[in-house]
């Protein structure tokens, strides 16, 4: 897959932007309580020595650096993850929308152009898919989209000897660039305006940028939830029908793997997990 994990760097250009990180932090590390938040503010000598290959720009004020962080390639990742549900007895199936599902008496049922797929228990996966499916099994999923563009280069020599946010260099010498967070429905489009806003920050970042050719450039839709924090929770209505759903699915991989998975499979849950139901969003609306 390709991991790294030896920390990253987020690169700030400014001093406002060098405020609101060190806000951010403040605030991660009141949430995070005892068990702390290990991130680090750094100047802009101490950012260029972590990546002695490659000059910062003369608008990096500093950065932010954590050593727990690190990056995969998403395509060799996924392919990991295919191959170890098959190792693992599980099956996929592509194309297989599910119109409607119901449960028998027996075990939940989901009806497919292809036919039924039955199972003991279900979870909801289904990103914007899930508002739909989620009432048929007694589960409320309240997220929205929101838009992300992405720019890719040109293969390039390493560069980069940790991961830089929004300007990370896979394994195979690409770069990708940017983020963006569009409040445009459903259009998974790309734009100018954004294409250009994402190339000039990244050329200011890291001056030799400036002369490499983009190879392509996407948008993607992102699910949301209205407190930006991610929703597990099961039918009350229908036991043993979960939703599990949230932007940031890769940051999220541990809980999924460790404390999702664990109650799903077994009932256990983690201290605290109860906090990610959709009925808090009841209480706020309450409240």
């Amino acid at each position: 897959m390709a991991h790294q994990n030896e920390g990253g760097l987020q690169l700030l250009l400014g001093e406002e932007e060098l405020a609101k990180r060190r806000g951010d932090i403040a605030q991660m590390r009141m949430q995070a309580g005892p068990a702390g938040y290990d991130c680090e503010i750094v100047g802009r000598d101490e950012a260029q020595k972590m990546l002695p290959d490659v000059r910062i720009g003369r608008d990096v004020v500093g950065g932010s650096f954590c050593p727990h962080d690190g990056h995969v390639n998403p395509l060799l990742l996924l392919r990991a993850m295919h191959t170890a549900i098959r190792a693992l007895g599980g099956r996929y199936h592509t194309e297989r929308r599910v119109e409607t599902i119901r449960h028998d008496g027996h075990a939940f049922v989901a009806e497919t152009p292809h036919g039924p797929i039955s199972a003991p228990k279900i979870v909801l996966g289904a990103g914007h898919g899930a508002p739909r499916l989620g009432p048929m099994v007694g589960l409320k999923v309240p997220i929205r989209p929101q838009r992300g563009q992405v720019l890719i280069t040109e293969r390039l020599r390493p560069l980069f000897r940790i991961p830089v946010s929004t300007i990370r260099q896979t394994n195979e010498g690409t770069m990708q660039l940017g983020n963006s967070a569009e409040e445009v429905g459903f259009d998974d489009g790309t734009t100018i305006e954004v294409t250009r806003s994402i190339a000039r920050r990244a050329v200011r970042t890291f001056p030799i940028l400036r002369s490499v050719r983009l190879i392509r450039t996407w948008g993607c839709i992102r699910v949301l939830t209205p407190d930006m924090a991610a929703i597990y929770d099961e039918s009350q209505s229908h036991p043993g029908a979960y939703v599990a759903t949230s932007h940031s699915g890769v940051t999220l991989a541990a809980i999924n793997a460790r404390h999702a998975a664990r109650w799903i499979a077994t009932g256990e849950m983690q201290p605290g997990f109860e906090r990610f139901s959709a009925r808090r969003f009841d209480v706020q609306a309450a409240a």
